[in-house]
């Protein structure tokens, strides 16, 4: 039985995004958006070509952006 692949994504869904890896099972590919997030904060995603959508999302604040907050 072939495991599904899924897509990794950077940017935000309704523009600028940015393929970044195919990787098999839905587990294993939010586990590579989460490392992608840690080691670059900002927007990514897991879509699902066969049905056409996102399965999973992540926005990570940039430093910077939490710095501003917290000091505000």
């Amino acid at each position: 039985m072939k495991v599904p692949q899924y897509d990794i994504f950077s940017g935000r869904i309704d523009r600028d995004a940015i393929w970044l890896e195919s990787v098999d099972g839905l587990a294993a590919a939010v586990d590579r958006m989460n490392h992608y997030a840690r080691q670059s904060p900002g927007c990514y995603f897991v879509f699902c070509s066969s049905s056409h959508s996102v399965l999973a999302s992540i926005n990570t604040p940039l430093f910077e952006d939490m710095e501003n907050r917290e000091s505000a």
